[in-house]
């Protein structure tokens, strides 16, 4: 096991597997933006399942026990279940979660992640309403990723819905979709509007924050606090009388950067020591010369110990000026 300068071990690493999605969400990738001129990775600037297998056996010597597939959308990558089972069963990772936007995900797709050894699965949902729904995101189904939501609890007997909350938009349907949900195994999270990127236009002004969204659910139902799970992103509550739970991710206004144990790998093979990086090391370039799995678990390492990230506590004690930091975009590094 290594720790960083603070004290924070490397267990949790958050693979995105492409860069492309199928939805154009105004926090990720706006459809101004990524548009049909953007440029999206080829295929060969992409890390292969193999050399993604590879890199994860060099850092399973410091004890990795957790991965989170991501994207883009990650069931845009063909099959994605042969990863799942090399990973889980030949690599050895204890937790192995996928988050998705739900719109590719059918029960024999579901069935297939599970028998190949996927542990959970998350799905984004931030709004019931379809006139809301269009406006975060021009191309979404709200039909169909509901329906999604419902074959993962079939399937794996429980799901995660994160819901990201911006004020004015869509902070007044808290409650609808908890009365969605209340009598599903489910953790719905509220997620605060997070400035990642450089695209999505975030300002403080569109942050609902964790403290109202908390006093919004209270107005509908009774909340039983549970205890803190060391390195969770998410502060819990179990609905009284509902086996629906409740988590909110702080990022903005409680951030947790104290804690943070996650590493990421972004779609075109580079190792980031945090979600909001301007730089990371490239890893795809070092398997393509055939360099020595040795040399690169050595310099991970050495990446890892000089790691001092903290940039949300930075950005909520004015230590940085948001303007001026350049971050690599959502879809890439994958959330």
């Amino acid at each position: 096991m290594i720790n960083d300068r603070l004290q924070r071990s490397l267990d949790y690493l958050r693979i995105s597997l492409t860069d492309r999605c199928n939805y154009r969400c105004t926090y990720c990738m706006p459809k101004d933006i990524f548009d049909h001129d953007h440029r999206f990775l080829q295929k060969n600037q992409l890390l292969s399942f193999e050399e993604i297998i590879s890199f994860v056996q060099i850092l399973s010597r410091f004890h990795l026990k957790k991965i989170r597939l991501t994207g883009g959308e990650p069931l845009l990558r063909r099959n994605i279940e042969a990863l799942i089972s090399s990973l889980k069963n030949d690599v050895g990772i204890e937790n192995l979660s996928l988050t998705t936007n739900g719109s590719l995900l059918d029960y024999d797709k579901c069935r297939l992640l599970k028998q190949n050894g996927l542990d959970a699965i998350t799905i984004s949902l931030d709004s019931l309403r379809d006139s809301t729904n269009s406006m975060l995101n021009p191309y979404s189904n709200v039909k169909k990723v509901i329906d999604s939501i419902y074959t993962v609890i079939d399937v794996f007997g429980f799901v995660k819905i994160n819901v990201v909350v911006m004020a004015g938009v869509n902070s007044n349907q808290i409650l609808e979709i908890i009365e969605k949900f209340k009598n599903f195994n489910i953790e719905i999270r509220f997620i605060e509007f997070m400035d990642v990127g450089e695209t999505n236009q975030w300002n403080l002004k569109k942050v609902f924050s964790s403290k109202l969204i908390i006093d919004e659910v209270k107005r509908g139902y009774e909340l039983l606090e549970l205890p803190y799970e060391k390195g969770s992103t998410a502060q819990k509550w179990k609905l009284v009388n509902y086996p629906a739970h409740i988590g909110t991710i702080s990022s903005i206004t409680q951030p947790f950067c104290n804690s943070c144990s996650r590493a990421r790998l972004s779609a075109n093979g580079i190792f980031y020591t945090c979600l909001f990086a301007s730089h990371g090391y490239d890893v795809l370039s070092k398997l393509r010369e055939h360099e020595d799995h040795d040399q690169v678990g050595r310099e991970i390492e050495t990446i890892w110990k000089n790691r001092v990230d903290q940039y949300s506590l930075d950005r909520l004690s004015n230590k940085i000026k948001i303007q001026k930091y350049s971050k690599i975009e959502m879809s890439y590094i994958g959330g």
